[in-house]
């Protein structure tokens, strides 16, 4: 397997698995790596098992981000009001006392350019498009095998399925860092999200993620007061900031562990992580 790439620089990855083998001489990357991150993943599928079987809770939780979020959408569209009357009135908290999230919506105005046009598709593309390109931009990656159980571990964590199951917006955001990785433009859809702000800084190199920037600022000029109600949503609310999405790291770190243990430096587009240029 190939260590380095056209500029001759060596990955992390591949300098990680030189020092695996050093230690142990005859590791087989692909099979050692590969059967840990198949029972890192197996150990996941057990925790699923017992939640699917549990009565009402698997039902309970299918889609319910989803519908919320197309709930709000739908009623702007009829109103011109996106965040819930009570939101604005005094203090609340984003989960209630049995643990639930109590419907608090926190995104900020530009993301109805998200919500908007799936009011319209069927609910199968809201999944389907984000998983399908963070699969694309993930197999462009070409992960080395010293990252698969560390992906396996971001898929292990019981929030990362839990987001993809309720149809959370974070696996948007998920698709956005992967391909981010690829092309540092698409990391600025990651604001979308302002709590986990970090990860869109990835591509604040290119001159690509400042132009999308400059479009994501521009786009969010037509919704005028709404940015007020969304100020007053998020000062309102109580359990925010950035603690409060800190769950949603393991998930959004996938892509992040496929870049830095990848099997080549190949310089793809203007990716951040290899290319070191705009």
């Amino acid at each position: 397997m190939s260590t380095t790439g056209a500029s001759g620089h060596v990955s992390t990855g591949a300098r990680l698995e030189t020092t695996i083998r050093r230690v142990i001489p005859d590791t087989h990357p692909r099979l050692t790596f590969g059967l840990l991150s198949l029972i890192i993943l197996a150990s996941g599928g057990l925790y699923w098992a017992t939640f699917a079987g549990t009565p009402g809770l698997f039902e309970r939780y299918v889609g319910i981000d989803y519908r919320l979020y197309m709930d709000a959408t739908s009623h702007w569209l009829s109103t011109g009001a996106f965040y819930a009357p009570w939101q604005a009135t005094g203090s609340y908290p984003l989960v209630d006392q049995q643990g639930f999230a109590t419907g608090a919506i926190l995104y900020p105005p530009v993301a109805l350019y998200l919500f908007v046009p799936f009011t319209l598709l069927p609910p199968l593309f809201w999944w389907g498009l984000p998983l399908a390109l963070t699969a694309w931009a993930l197999w462009r990656l070409r992960p080395a095998p010293i990252a698969w159980p560390l992906m396996a571990l971001c898929l292990w964590y019981p929030t990362s399925g839990l987001k993809i199951l309720t149809g959370n917006p974070t696996i948007w955001v998920l698709a956005a860092v992967a391909v981010g990785m690829l092309y540092a433009w698409p990391l600025v859809g990651v604001l979308v999200k302002p709590s986990i702000f970090p990860l869109a800084l990835l591509g604040v190199r290119h001159r690509s993620w400042w132009v999308a920037l400059l479009v994501l600022g521009l786009a969010g000029l037509p919704f005028a007061s709404l940015w007020r109600d969304w100020a007053v949503a998020v000062l309102n609310a109580q359990g925010g900031g950035l603690l409060y999405s800190v769950q949603e790291f393991p998930l959004l770190c996938l892509p992040l562990a496929a870049s830095i243990g990848r099997a080549k430096a190949t310089r793809v587009g203007t990716d951040p992580v290899s290319a070191g240029t705009a």
